[in-house]
């Protein structure tokens, strides 16, 4: 047959149609809700700009600041017992999440 026009990779429906299944659907999408505001959404949620961008890599940053203080070779020589705290809160809040009545 052919390769739908939209994505290039898939093999159209038909000999006479110009889209896959998949493509087809957007399209049809795109029909209900209008080109404009599909396009809007896609900017919005998929395309990162500068700022975005900045945000996103000062939190990792920060994260991994705050796992090099936790894990301080220095520190953690000279206050086991903290460490056994920290360990045992952690056990105790993992146990005292409610568990899922369809749990086995």
């Amino acid at each position: 047959m052919g390769v739908c026009y939209f994505c290039e990779k898939e093999a159209r429906e038909n000999y006479l149609g110009y889209y896959c299944e998949t493509c087809r659907k957007i399209k049809n999408i795109g029909k209900v809700y209008g080109y404009d505001r599909i396009y809007n959404i896609l900017n919005k949620c998929c395309i990162r700009d500068i700022q975005q961008l900045e945000k996103k890599i000062n939190i990792h940053k920060k994260g991994i600041e705050k796992k090099e203080e936790k894990s301080d070779d220095i520190n953690d020589y000279d206050n086991p017992d903290k460490i056994a705290e920290d360990e045992n809160k952690e056990y105790f809040l993992r146990r005292k999440q409610p568990k899922s009545q369809y749990a086995k």
